[in-house]
């Protein structure tokens, strides 16, 4: 097994407390139930997760604020120790859709996430839904809403599915186009079809996107979620998973180059491929293994700090 990082920066895991916040996609499932810091820290104990960002969990309509206000307050109660620093981040739900007037609930997300010493660095508007029309992202208003982000100095989460979704790809090149002053970042490679492999239609589809987003250097990149993208999601062989997932890491690393790049553990929906956040944290440092120490720093540590403006918030 290759060596794991000393440190890390988890730049994407969700929490919830069922009972505190609604999360209807949660109900009846596996996931039904608090998945918090709690098991966070038993799931990372064997590594050194200095601080997470928190990304925003898809919850119910009216609950959007509800979740930005909670992860805040829940935030300063997590006991930190040397195993997990806490949260240093977070990236809260904004209908970015509503333009000029998504203003207003922005300064209601800094509020409610700490004020003056909020620990808020962007915002997500989930676009991966393919009942939704793709091209809904060049609106002018949906336009606009990003380009508000800027005065917050707020990032833009872009989590797409290029899998079962490639029509959502190219909307998105033309997005991030109109606003060259806002930070954007991808999670998960863009869900690629990680079935595939160089020469099928489907992979040299996602890395020509790979290759003109990645031409925009306000883009950034999350090694993240991958596990979850493969048809048969239990994969009990790691070194399968590691041989299946080695090209598309490359086509992350030829693309937005070792300066973009940054580890996330996609905690606990990685646990819907069977698979621990240590079994993830695992792949990605074999993956990674003839990397440079200085590259693996940039991947797991420097990269997210930089990126999401992570200071010491945490106790």
């Amino acid at each position: 097994m290759a060596p794991l990082p000393k440190s890390i920066i988890d730049s994407h895991v969700h929490f919830w407390q069922p009972d505190k916040v609604n999360v209807p996609w949660v109900k009846n499932g596996q996931f039904d139930k608090r998945k918090d810091a709690v098991d966070y820290a038993e799931q990372v104990k064997l590594s050194r997760v200095k601080q997470a960002v928190y990304v925003e969990t898809d919850v119910d309509v009216f609950h959007k604020l509800v979740e930005a206000e909670w992860i805040y307050n829940y935030s300063q109660e997590i006991q930190t120790n040397d195993s997990f620093g806490g949260i240093g981040g977070i990236v809260a739900f904004a209908p970015v859709q509503q333009g000029d007037h998504v203003v207003g609930y922005l300064r209601t997300l800094v509020r409610v996430t700490g004020g003056a010493d909020s620990i808020l660095k962007g915002v997500r508007c989930l676009l991966q839904d393919p009942n939704l029309d793709p091209a809904r992202v060049l609106e002018p208003d949906f336009i606009r809403g990003i380009q508000c982000l800027e005065s917050f100095k707020l990032s833009f989460d872009i989590c797409i599915d290029c899998r079962s979704s490639p029509q959502q790809f190219p909307p998105i090149q033309k997005m991030v186009v109109q606003c060259p002053r806002v930070q954007f970042i991808l999670d998960h490679m863009g869900k690629p079809p990680c079935d595939s492999q160089p020469g099928d239609t489907e992979f040299e589809f996602w890395k020509q996107q790979m290759t003109q987003l990645s031409s925009n250097l306000n883009v950034s990149c999350k090694i993240s979620g991958l596990v979850t993208e493969f048809n048969d999601s239990h994969h009990d062989d790691k070194s399968d998973v590691v041989r299946k997932l080695k090209p598309f890491i490359q086509v992350a690393l030829e693309t937005f180059g070792i300066d973009r790049l940054m580890y996330g553990g996609d905690w606990p929906v990685s646990e819907a491929a069977n698979t621990t956040w240590q079994s993830w944290l695992e792949i990605i440092s074999e993956l990674v293994n003839h990397w440079s120490e200085d590259d693996k720093e940039k991947l797991f540590v420097t990269n997210a700090t930089r990126i999401y403006k992570l200071l010491n918030h945490t106790k």
